[in-house]
This record gives C-alpha cells, structure tokens and sequence, in this order.
C-alpha cells in the first residue's frame, strides 16, 4: 500500500486539523431520487487512519452528486473552503492552499490523501440508507436516521479504518 505524500498528508491534515469526537444535530439529505446529480448531503466527517503513521481528521463537509461524477467540499471552522475534491468517471481533481492536483480516480486521490482507498460509490448508498455490501468494508445505518453513519474497514491485511458522518438540518 502506498502511504500518503507528504506534502498531500500535510495539505490535509492542516485542512482538517485534529479529529474532533462528533456532535451535532441530524439532518436529512436533499435527495430527489430521479435525479441522483442532484443529491447533496452535508454535516461533520471524522476520518481515521490507523497503522504505522496514523492519521485523523475532521471537518465540516458538503457532497452533492454522484460516484460517477461529483463534488466534496471541506470547509474550516470559520466556514471557509478547506479543500474542494471533484470527479468523473475518468479523472479527479484535490483544490486546496490554492494548488490544484489532478488523479486519474477518486480512489486514488483518497488512498493518496488519506492513506486508505474509500469507498466512495457505496457511501452515496449508504447514505441513501442502502446497506451496500463492500469486502472489508462493514457499514452502520442503525442511526441514520438520526442523521448517523459509521462505516469500518474490518480487512485484517489493512489498517483500520472509521469513518463517522453526522448529517446537519
């Protein structure tokens, strides 16, 4: 497994700063589902990276879109633009500290970033409240309703991962 730059793990852990523990208010996605571009989600994501150089992060976030084609806004504390990752189906592209960084997938701009490929096309499932089934992936849609979802890599050949949501109204 390649590990994350470190310019690319730097850009963002200053983005995202330190994981905060989550709390907040739910909320309920704008989705209209004949038009599934139109879906957006936004809240607070905590995402940490466990193995030998560990990594956490936090943030406010806004995701509309698809996982063929669509936008992750990472905003600071103050409600300023962190990072703005946007894809295709054939490319994706990380704008942050005024650089802008071109992949060829989003799986690999999150395994580059953050030191684990995420699985970005069963998250739009999951928060569409389908329990979409990814090998070493286990998802918790028991609270989703509440406007909560966790989602754990349990694969024992790779670090751990968690990965919390919590929507806001």
């Amino acid at each position: 497994m390649s590990r994350p730059s470190s310019r690319t793990a730097g850009v963002l852990a200053a983005l995202l700063a330190l994981h905060l523990s989550l709390t907040g208010c739910a909320h309920r996605a704008t989705v209209n589902h004949d038009d599934a571009a139109a879906a957006s989600w936004s809240g607070r994501m905590s995402l940490q990276v466990g193995g030998p150089s560990p990594q956490a992060f936090s943030a406010e976030f806004e995701l509309s879109g698809s996982p063929q084609a669509g936008r992750l806004v990472l905003l600071t504390p103050l409600g300023t633009t962190a990072a703005r990752l946007e894809w295709t189906s054939v490319s994706a592209n990380l704008q942050a500290q005024g650089e802008s960084r071109q992949f060829d997938s989003l799986s690999t701009l999150t395994q580059r970033a953050t030191g684990a490929e995420l699985p970005v096309a069963a998250l739009f499932d999951w928060l569409y409240g389908r329990n979409s089934e990814v090998p070493g992936w286990t998802a918790d849609l028991s609270q989703l309703g509440q406007g909560r979802l966790q989602a754990l890599r349990t694969d024992a050949n790779l670090p751990a991962v968690v990965l919390r949501i919590v929507l806001q109204p």
